[in-house]
Protein backbone atom coordinates (compact mmCIF):
# COMPACT_ATOMS: atom_id res chain seq x y z
CA UNK A 1 0.00 0.00 0.00
CA UNK A 2 1.19 3.73 -0.74
CA UNK A 3 1.79 6.54 1.56
CA UNK A 4 -0.11 8.74 -0.97
CA UNK A 5 -3.02 6.13 -0.60
CA UNK A 6 -6.26 8.42 0.01
CA UNK A 7 -9.31 7.76 2.70
CA UNK A 8 -11.89 8.88 0.17
CA UNK A 9 -13.68 5.20 0.76
CA UNK A 10 -13.61 5.51 4.53
CA UNK A 11 -15.50 8.65 4.58
CA UNK A 12 -16.54 11.20 7.44
CA UNK A 13 -14.18 12.04 10.13
CA UNK A 14 -16.09 9.98 12.51
CA UNK A 15 -16.31 6.76 10.44
CA UNK A 16 -12.44 7.24 10.31
CA UNK A 17 -11.73 7.43 14.11
CA UNK A 18 -14.36 4.06 14.36
CA UNK A 19 -11.62 2.43 12.17
CA UNK A 20 -8.63 3.22 14.11
CA UNK A 21 -9.56 1.85 16.88
CA UNK A 22 -10.19 -1.28 15.67
CA UNK A 23 -6.54 -1.81 14.86
CA UNK A 24 -4.06 -3.89 16.57
CA UNK A 25 -1.29 -0.86 15.83
CA UNK A 26 -0.47 2.36 17.05
CA UNK A 27 -1.86 4.98 14.81
CA UNK A 28 -3.02 8.70 15.19
CA UNK A 29 -5.08 11.35 13.24
CA UNK A 30 -4.08 14.58 12.43
CA UNK A 31 -5.67 18.08 11.46
CA UNK A 32 -4.73 20.29 8.61
CA UNK A 33 -3.33 22.53 11.38
CA UNK A 34 -1.12 19.49 12.63
CA UNK A 35 -2.97 19.14 16.05
CA UNK A 36 -3.74 15.66 17.08
CA UNK A 37 -7.22 14.71 16.17
CA UNK A 38 -7.56 11.02 17.93
CA UNK A 39 -5.18 8.25 18.98
CA UNK A 40 -5.85 4.75 20.02
CA UNK A 41 -5.16 2.55 22.93
CA UNK A 42 -1.78 0.98 21.43
CA UNK A 43 -0.74 4.26 20.41
CA UNK A 44 -0.91 5.35 24.82
CA UNK A 45 0.18 2.13 25.46
CA UNK A 46 3.27 1.85 23.42
CA UNK A 47 4.51 5.64 23.90
CA UNK A 48 3.11 6.20 28.02
CA UNK A 49 1.22 8.89 27.12
CA UNK A 50 -2.12 9.77 28.00
CA UNK A 51 -4.79 10.70 25.84
CA UNK A 52 -5.22 14.33 26.97
CA UNK A 53 -1.64 14.77 26.90
CA UNK A 54 -1.58 13.95 22.92
CA UNK A 55 -5.27 14.97 21.72
CA UNK A 56 -5.42 19.13 20.51
CA UNK A 57 -2.11 19.25 21.05
CA UNK A 58 1.08 19.75 18.45
CA UNK A 59 2.54 16.42 16.24
CA UNK A 60 5.63 17.49 17.11
CA UNK A 61 4.98 16.30 20.88
CA UNK A 62 5.14 12.43 18.97
CA UNK A 63 6.99 13.50 15.97
CA UNK A 64 9.84 15.84 16.05
CA UNK A 65 9.61 17.69 12.97
CA UNK A 66 9.62 21.58 12.44
CA UNK A 67 7.65 21.73 8.92
CA UNK A 68 4.01 21.45 8.70
CA UNK A 69 2.41 18.29 8.75
CA UNK A 70 1.66 18.92 4.88
CA UNK A 71 5.15 19.48 4.12
CA UNK A 72 6.09 15.94 6.27
CA UNK A 73 3.44 14.14 4.25
CA UNK A 74 5.15 15.66 1.09
CA UNK A 75 8.84 14.01 2.59
CA UNK A 76 7.68 11.29 3.35
CA UNK A 77 5.62 10.25 0.01
CA UNK A 78 9.08 11.86 -2.16
CA UNK A 79 11.09 9.17 0.72
CA UNK A 80 9.13 6.16 -0.11
CA UNK A 81 9.19 6.87 -4.07
CA UNK A 82 12.99 6.91 -3.81
CA UNK A 83 13.44 4.17 -1.23
CA UNK A 84 10.48 2.02 -2.86
CA UNK A 85 9.02 1.30 0.48
CA UNK A 86 8.59 2.28 3.37
CA UNK A 87 9.85 5.12 5.71
CA UNK A 88 11.08 5.03 8.48
CA UNK A 89 10.75 8.11 11.18
CA UNK A 90 11.60 9.11 14.57
CA UNK A 91 9.13 9.42 17.24
CA UNK A 92 9.01 9.98 21.26
CA UNK A 93 7.18 8.28 24.05
CA UNK A 94 6.20 10.41 27.08
CA UNK A 95 9.91 10.56 28.34
CA UNK A 96 11.67 11.51 25.89
CA UNK A 97 13.17 8.64 24.34
CA UNK A 98 13.79 8.27 20.76
CA UNK A 99 13.15 5.41 18.78
CA UNK A 100 12.42 4.97 15.04
CA UNK A 101 9.79 2.79 12.85
CA UNK A 102 8.53 2.71 10.04
CA UNK A 103 5.37 4.79 9.13
CA UNK A 104 2.13 4.90 6.44
CA UNK A 105 0.85 8.38 5.68
CA UNK A 106 -2.77 8.22 4.48
CA UNK A 107 -4.80 11.49 3.37
CA UNK A 108 -8.66 11.98 3.47
CA UNK A 109 -8.93 15.15 1.01
CA UNK A 110 -11.26 17.58 1.82
CA UNK A 111 -11.68 21.65 2.44
CA UNK A 112 -9.86 20.34 5.55
CA UNK A 113 -7.66 17.60 5.06
CA UNK A 114 -7.38 14.79 7.89
CA UNK A 115 -3.60 12.92 8.27
CA UNK A 116 -3.95 8.99 9.59
CA UNK A 117 -0.52 8.10 10.23
CA UNK A 118 0.01 4.39 11.04
CA UNK A 119 2.90 2.97 12.97
CA UNK A 120 2.32 -0.71 11.70
CA UNK A 121 5.06 -2.29 13.67
CA UNK A 122 4.56 -0.30 16.51
CA UNK A 123 2.64 -3.10 19.08
CA UNK A 124 2.55 -6.04 16.34
CA UNK A 125 5.87 -7.35 18.15
CA UNK A 126 3.95 -7.43 21.93
CA UNK A 127 0.81 -8.92 20.29
CA UNK A 128 2.66 -12.60 20.30
CA UNK A 129 4.00 -11.95 23.67
CA UNK A 130 2.43 -15.11 25.95
CA UNK A 131 2.04 -12.55 28.47
CA UNK A 132 0.61 -9.94 26.82
CA UNK A 133 -2.27 -12.47 25.52
CA UNK A 134 -2.58 -13.15 29.35
CA UNK A 135 -2.98 -9.46 29.85
CA UNK A 136 -5.38 -8.58 27.40
CA UNK A 137 -7.38 -11.56 28.38
CA UNK A 138 -7.82 -9.98 31.73
CA UNK A 139 -8.72 -6.81 30.40
CA UNK A 140 -11.26 -8.06 28.28
CA UNK A 141 -12.55 -11.34 28.51
CA UNK A 142 -13.27 -11.61 32.13
CA UNK A 143 -15.31 -10.31 34.66
CA UNK A 144 -12.43 -9.16 37.21
CA UNK A 145 -11.97 -5.15 37.62
CA UNK A 146 -7.59 -5.17 37.08
CA UNK A 147 -5.89 -1.76 37.28
CA UNK A 148 -2.01 -1.90 36.71
CA UNK A 149 0.17 0.91 38.29
CA UNK A 150 3.98 2.25 36.91
CA UNK A 151 6.19 3.27 39.64
CA UNK A 152 4.66 7.12 39.66
CA UNK A 153 1.21 5.90 40.07
CA UNK A 154 0.19 6.60 36.27
CA UNK A 155 -2.66 3.70 34.92
CA UNK A 156 -0.69 1.63 32.67
CA UNK A 157 -3.42 -1.03 32.17
CA UNK A 158 -6.96 -0.88 32.83
CA UNK A 159 -9.72 -3.95 32.36
CA UNK A 160 -13.07 -3.01 30.95
CA UNK A 161 -15.12 -4.28 33.93
CA UNK A 162 -12.59 -1.43 35.76
CA UNK A 163 -13.22 1.01 33.64
CA UNK A 164 -17.23 0.39 34.41
CA UNK A 165 -16.16 0.75 38.21
CA UNK A 166 -15.09 3.79 36.95
CA UNK A 167 -17.68 5.03 34.88
CA UNK A 168 -15.22 6.00 32.34
CA UNK A 169 -13.83 4.62 28.58
CA UNK A 170 -10.39 3.01 28.73
CA UNK A 171 -8.77 5.90 26.67
CA UNK A 172 -9.93 8.02 29.35
CA UNK A 173 -7.90 5.79 32.28
CA UNK A 174 -4.79 4.81 30.44
CA UNK A 175 -1.68 6.42 31.79
CA UNK A 176 -3.38 9.20 34.00
CA UNK A 177 -1.84 9.61 37.49
CA UNK A 178 -4.38 8.68 39.90
CA UNK A 179 -4.02 11.79 41.36
CA UNK A 180 -5.43 13.47 38.11
CA UNK A 181 -8.14 10.80 37.48
CA UNK A 182 -9.30 11.10 41.55
CA UNK A 183 -8.95 14.88 41.81
CA UNK A 184 -11.00 16.10 44.67
CA UNK A 185 -11.50 13.12 46.33
CA UNK A 186 -9.92 12.66 49.24
CA UNK A 187 -6.89 9.05 49.35
CA UNK A 188 -8.55 7.24 51.87
CA UNK A 189 -11.86 7.45 49.58
CA UNK A 190 -10.31 6.64 46.32
CA UNK A 191 -10.85 3.39 44.87
CA UNK A 192 -7.24 3.34 43.65
CA UNK A 193 -4.40 4.10 46.31
CA UNK A 194 -0.83 5.62 45.62
CA UNK A 195 -0.24 3.76 48.66
CA UNK A 196 -0.03 -0.05 47.10
CA UNK A 197 3.14 1.14 45.63
CA UNK A 198 4.88 1.28 48.80
CA UNK A 199 3.65 -2.16 49.47
CA UNK A 200 0.63 -1.89 51.89
CA UNK A 201 -0.43 -5.16 50.16
CA UNK A 202 -4.26 -6.36 50.63
CA UNK A 203 -5.92 -9.97 50.16
CA UNK A 204 -9.79 -10.29 50.11
CA UNK A 205 -10.60 -7.28 52.17
CA UNK A 206 -14.23 -5.80 51.24
CA UNK A 207 -14.70 -2.62 50.01
CA UNK A 208 -17.52 0.10 48.51
CA UNK A 209 -17.44 2.62 46.03
CA UNK A 210 -19.51 4.93 44.37
CA UNK A 211 -19.32 6.13 40.57
CA UNK A 212 -21.71 8.70 39.22
CA UNK A 213 -24.82 6.39 38.33
CA UNK A 214 -23.82 3.12 40.72
CA UNK A 215 -22.64 1.63 43.51
CA UNK A 216 -20.38 -1.63 44.12
CA UNK A 217 -19.52 -3.66 46.49
CA UNK A 218 -15.96 -4.90 45.78
CA UNK A 219 -13.68 -7.68 47.52
CA UNK A 220 -9.71 -6.34 46.87
CA UNK A 221 -6.68 -7.88 46.25
CA UNK A 222 -3.58 -5.83 46.00
CA UNK A 223 0.31 -5.98 45.19
CA UNK A 224 3.16 -4.49 43.95
CA UNK A 225 5.52 -5.81 40.98
CA UNK A 226 8.95 -6.08 41.27
CA UNK A 227 11.62 -5.92 38.72
CA UNK A 228 14.63 -8.67 38.40
CA UNK A 229 16.74 -6.67 41.10
CA UNK A 230 14.37 -6.69 43.54
CA UNK A 231 13.32 -3.26 43.07
CA UNK A 232 9.38 -2.11 42.96
CA UNK A 233 8.31 -0.67 39.63
CA UNK A 234 4.64 -0.99 39.82
CA UNK A 235 1.38 -2.22 41.70
CA UNK A 236 -1.31 -3.88 40.36
CA UNK A 237 -5.30 -4.22 41.82
CA UNK A 238 -8.03 -7.02 41.41
CA UNK A 239 -12.12 -6.04 42.31
CA UNK A 240 -14.34 -8.90 42.01
CA UNK A 241 -17.81 -7.29 42.07
CA UNK A 242 -19.62 -9.46 45.03
CA UNK A 243 -22.79 -6.27 45.08
CA UNK A 244 -25.71 -8.95 44.93
CA UNK A 245 -23.98 -10.77 47.93
CA UNK A 246 -23.09 -7.63 49.58
CA UNK A 247 -26.68 -5.81 49.63
CA UNK A 248 -27.98 -8.66 50.76
CA UNK A 249 -25.53 -9.25 53.99
CA UNK A 250 -26.00 -5.62 54.44
CA UNK A 251 -29.99 -5.85 54.69
CA UNK A 252 -29.60 -8.53 57.32
CA UNK A 253 -27.86 -6.10 59.42
CA UNK A 254 -29.39 -3.25 58.95
CA UNK A 255 -32.30 -4.89 60.41
CA UNK A 256 -30.30 -5.99 63.04
CA UNK A 257 -29.12 -2.76 63.72
CA UNK A 258 -32.42 -1.29 63.78
CA UNK A 259 -34.00 -3.85 65.79
CA UNK A 260 -31.39 -3.07 68.17
CA UNK A 261 -31.96 0.53 67.97
CA UNK A 262 -36.36 -0.48 68.30
CA UNK A 263 -35.02 -2.15 71.88
CA UNK A 264 -33.24 0.80 73.21
CA UNK A 265 -35.50 2.91 72.37
CA UNK A 266 -38.82 1.00 73.70
CA UNK A 267 -36.80 0.50 77.03
CA UNK A 268 -35.83 4.11 77.49
CA UNK A 269 -38.53 6.24 76.02
CA UNK A 270 -41.27 6.62 78.60
CA UNK A 271 -38.35 6.58 81.12
CA UNK A 272 -37.54 10.26 79.21
CA UNK A 273 -40.72 11.23 78.94
CA UNK A 274 -41.95 11.41 81.98
CA UNK A 275 -39.48 13.63 83.52
CA UNK A 276 -39.24 15.59 80.40
CA UNK A 277 -42.93 16.12 80.90
CA UNK A 278 -42.74 16.92 84.79
CA UNK A 279 -39.84 19.28 83.36
CA UNK A 280 -41.93 20.71 80.60
CA UNK A 281 -44.73 21.49 82.70
CA UNK A 282 -42.64 23.65 85.49
CA UNK A 283 -41.09 25.61 82.52
CA UNK A 284 -44.41 26.70 80.95
CA UNK A 285 -45.44 28.20 84.58
CA UNK A 286 -42.28 29.90 84.94
CA UNK A 287 -42.94 31.23 81.01
CA UNK A 288 -46.39 32.57 81.96
CA UNK A 289 -44.87 34.07 85.65
CA UNK A 290 -42.04 35.82 83.76
CA UNK A 291 -43.66 37.02 81.04
CA UNK A 292 -46.52 38.51 83.48
CA UNK A 293 -44.02 39.97 85.86
CA UNK A 294 -42.33 41.36 82.78
CA UNK A 295 -39.36 39.60 83.60
CA UNK A 296 -38.12 39.80 80.08
CA UNK A 297 -34.34 38.29 80.16
CA UNK A 298 -35.72 35.40 82.28
CA UNK A 299 -38.54 34.53 79.67
CA UNK A 300 -36.30 34.43 77.20
CA UNK A 301 -34.11 31.94 78.68
CA UNK A 302 -36.81 29.39 79.68
CA UNK A 303 -38.20 29.78 76.00
CA UNK A 304 -34.71 28.28 75.31
CA UNK A 305 -35.16 25.54 77.82
CA UNK A 306 -38.46 24.19 76.30
CA UNK A 307 -37.09 24.63 72.45
CA UNK A 308 -34.19 22.28 73.66
CA UNK A 309 -37.10 19.94 75.58
CA UNK A 310 -39.01 19.90 72.53
CA UNK A 311 -35.65 19.02 70.82
CA UNK A 312 -35.43 15.96 72.84
CA UNK A 313 -38.93 14.93 72.76
CA UNK A 314 -38.85 15.36 69.17
CA UNK A 315 -35.42 12.62 68.74
CA UNK A 316 -37.20 10.06 71.03
CA UNK A 317 -40.07 10.48 68.74
CA UNK A 318 -37.52 9.84 65.76
CA UNK A 319 -35.93 6.29 67.38
CA UNK A 320 -39.15 5.28 67.67
CA UNK A 321 -40.58 5.82 64.49
CA UNK A 322 -37.19 4.12 63.15
CA UNK A 323 -37.40 1.22 65.03
CA UNK A 324 -40.87 0.39 66.35
CA UNK A 325 -43.68 -0.80 64.43
CA UNK A 326 -46.11 1.39 63.57
CA UNK A 327 -49.19 1.42 62.49
CA UNK A 328 -49.33 3.17 58.99
CA UNK A 329 -52.83 4.55 58.05
CA UNK A 330 -52.81 3.28 54.21
CA UNK A 331 -55.69 5.74 52.48
CA UNK A 332 -55.94 7.15 48.96
CA UNK A 333 -54.23 10.41 49.45
CA UNK A 334 -53.95 13.66 46.31
CA UNK A 335 -50.57 14.21 46.62
CA UNK A 336 -51.72 17.69 45.16
CA UNK A 337 -53.33 18.65 48.54
CA UNK A 338 -50.57 17.19 50.63
CA UNK A 339 -47.79 19.86 48.59
CA UNK A 340 -50.26 22.56 48.61
CA UNK A 341 -50.85 21.99 52.43
CA UNK A 342 -46.66 21.82 53.35
CA UNK A 343 -45.54 24.31 49.96
CA UNK A 344 -46.36 27.76 52.29
CA UNK A 345 -43.80 25.55 55.03
CA UNK A 346 -40.88 24.73 52.45
CA UNK A 347 -41.43 28.06 50.70
CA UNK A 348 -41.06 29.76 54.18
CA UNK A 349 -37.76 27.68 55.09
CA UNK A 350 -37.10 28.90 51.21
CA UNK A 351 -36.98 32.46 52.17
CA UNK A 352 -34.75 32.60 55.38
CA UNK A 353 -31.89 31.30 53.18
CA UNK A 354 -32.56 33.35 49.77
CA UNK A 355 -33.30 29.83 47.93
CA UNK A 356 -36.33 29.90 44.96
CA UNK A 357 -38.78 27.24 45.18
CA UNK A 358 -40.00 25.67 42.12
CA UNK A 359 -43.54 23.58 42.01
CA UNK A 360 -43.34 22.04 38.58
CA UNK A 361 -45.89 19.36 38.98
CA UNK A 362 -48.73 21.67 40.32
CA UNK A 363 -52.37 19.97 40.13
CA UNK A 364 -50.43 17.63 38.06
CA UNK A 365 -49.76 14.78 40.36
CA UNK A 366 -51.78 11.53 40.40
CA UNK A 367 -53.50 9.82 43.74
CA UNK A 368 -51.52 7.76 45.71
CA UNK A 369 -51.58 5.21 48.64
CA UNK A 370 -49.87 6.05 51.19
CA UNK A 371 -50.25 7.97 55.22
CA UNK A 372 -50.90 11.79 54.80
CA UNK A 373 -49.03 12.71 57.65
CA UNK A 374 -45.80 10.71 57.12
CA UNK A 375 -45.63 11.84 53.53
CA UNK A 376 -45.93 15.36 54.71
CA UNK A 377 -42.72 14.38 57.46
CA UNK A 378 -40.95 13.50 54.38
CA UNK A 379 -41.22 15.71 51.75
CA UNK A 380 -40.97 18.65 54.19
CA UNK A 381 -37.74 17.05 56.12
CA UNK A 382 -35.99 16.29 52.49
CA UNK A 383 -36.81 19.54 51.23
CA UNK A 384 -35.73 21.16 54.15
CA UNK A 385 -32.08 19.28 53.71
CA UNK A 386 -32.45 20.57 50.00
CA UNK A 387 -32.69 24.05 51.30
CA UNK A 388 -29.90 23.95 54.20
CA UNK A 389 -27.50 21.80 51.57
CA UNK A 390 -27.69 25.61 49.33
CA UNK A 391 -26.64 27.75 51.98
CA UNK A 392 -27.97 31.64 50.85
CA UNK A 393 -29.36 30.96 47.13
CA UNK A 394 -30.21 28.36 44.79
CA UNK A 395 -33.26 26.73 43.39
CA UNK A 396 -35.30 23.98 44.91
CA UNK A 397 -37.13 21.97 42.05
CA UNK A 398 -39.77 19.70 43.02
CA UNK A 399 -41.54 17.47 40.05
CA UNK A 400 -42.82 14.51 39.21
CA UNK A 401 -42.28 11.54 36.49
CA UNK A 402 -44.34 8.08 36.19
CA UNK A 403 -42.47 5.18 35.65
CA UNK A 404 -44.32 3.51 32.72
CA UNK A 405 -42.15 -0.02 32.87
CA UNK A 406 -42.97 -0.15 37.09
CA UNK A 407 -45.78 0.57 38.81
CA UNK A 408 -44.53 3.52 40.37
CA UNK A 409 -44.47 7.47 40.36
CA UNK A 410 -41.56 9.18 41.27
CA UNK A 411 -41.87 12.59 43.33
CA UNK A 412 -38.25 14.23 41.98
CA UNK A 413 -36.76 16.88 44.81
CA UNK A 414 -33.91 18.97 43.11
CA UNK A 415 -31.66 21.10 44.65
CA UNK A 416 -28.54 23.24 43.35
CA UNK A 417 -26.03 22.99 46.41
CA UNK A 418 -22.76 21.44 45.99
CA UNK A 419 -24.12 17.72 45.76
CA UNK A 420 -22.95 14.90 47.66
CA UNK A 421 -19.87 13.29 47.30
CA UNK A 422 -19.47 9.98 45.53
CA UNK A 423 -17.83 8.50 48.77
CA UNK A 424 -20.18 9.34 51.07
CA UNK A 425 -23.46 9.23 48.85
CA UNK A 426 -23.88 5.70 49.80
CA UNK A 427 -23.95 5.77 53.51
CA UNK A 428 -26.17 8.88 53.95
CA UNK A 429 -29.07 6.22 55.31
CA UNK A 430 -27.46 5.04 57.74
CA UNK A 431 -28.67 5.93 61.47
CA UNK A 432 -26.57 8.43 62.97
CA UNK A 433 -24.62 9.07 59.58
CA UNK A 434 -24.46 13.16 59.49
CA UNK A 435 -22.81 15.86 58.21
CA UNK A 436 -24.41 18.70 60.09
CA UNK A 437 -22.41 19.96 63.07
CA UNK A 438 -25.97 19.76 64.95
CA UNK A 439 -27.66 16.60 63.37
CA UNK A 440 -28.61 13.60 64.48
CA UNK A 441 -28.21 11.13 61.86
CA UNK A 442 -32.03 10.15 62.38
CA UNK A 443 -33.79 11.81 59.48
CA UNK A 444 -33.00 10.44 56.09
CA UNK A 445 -33.22 6.58 57.66
CA UNK A 446 -36.65 7.74 59.05
CA UNK A 447 -37.96 8.91 55.93
CA UNK A 448 -36.56 5.41 53.99
CA UNK A 449 -38.34 3.44 56.79
CA UNK A 450 -41.34 5.33 56.14
CA UNK A 451 -41.33 4.98 52.43
CA UNK A 452 -40.83 1.23 52.50
CA UNK A 453 -43.58 0.44 55.12
CA UNK A 454 -45.57 2.42 52.26
CA UNK A 455 -44.03 -0.01 49.55
CA UNK A 456 -41.75 2.59 47.64
CA UNK A 457 -38.81 3.52 47.47
CA UNK A 458 -35.90 6.61 47.83
CA UNK A 459 -33.17 6.96 45.37
CA UNK A 460 -31.20 9.66 45.31
CA UNK A 461 -28.42 10.92 42.48
CA UNK A 462 -25.62 13.45 43.23
CA UNK A 463 -24.09 13.90 39.16
CA UNK A 464 -22.28 16.98 38.49
CA UNK A 465 -24.38 19.97 40.43
CA UNK A 466 -26.96 19.63 42.90
CA UNK A 467 -28.26 16.21 44.24
CA UNK A 468 -32.01 14.76 43.11
CA UNK A 469 -34.28 12.79 45.45
CA UNK A 470 -36.33 10.68 43.55
CA UNK A 471 -39.44 9.32 46.08
CA UNK A 472 -40.92 6.46 44.20
CA UNK A 473 -44.78 5.70 45.55
CA UNK A 474 -47.51 3.31 44.57
CA UNK A 475 -49.66 5.03 42.33
CA UNK A 476 -53.78 4.72 40.96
Amino acid sequence: MSASFSLHQVGSSDRLQRFMHQLPTAVLLVDHEGRIVEVNEQLLRVTGYSREQLVSHAVQTILPSNGSIGEFYEELISRESESAGFVEVEWLDKWGKSSKTPVMILLQEAEKPLYLLHFFQLGRETDQDLAQRIVNKLTHDTSLGLFVLDREAHIVEASLTACKLLGMERMQILNKHVDQLFAGIPEQHRLIKKEWLDGVKLHNIATSWTNDTQRYELIVDANTIQDESGKTVGAFVLFKDITNLRSFEQKIERNERLAMIGQIAAGTAHEIRNPLTSIKGFLQMFLQSFTESGMDREKAYTEIMLTEINRINSLVSEFLLLSKPRDVQYSIVDLNIIFEEILPIVESQAHLFGVEVKFASRGKLPMAVGDTELLKQVFINICKNGIEAMGEQGTLRISHHIDHDGDKMSIDIHDTGPGIPVYIIDKIFDPFFTTKEEGTGLGLSVCQKIIHDLGGQIRVSSKGYGTTFHILLPYL
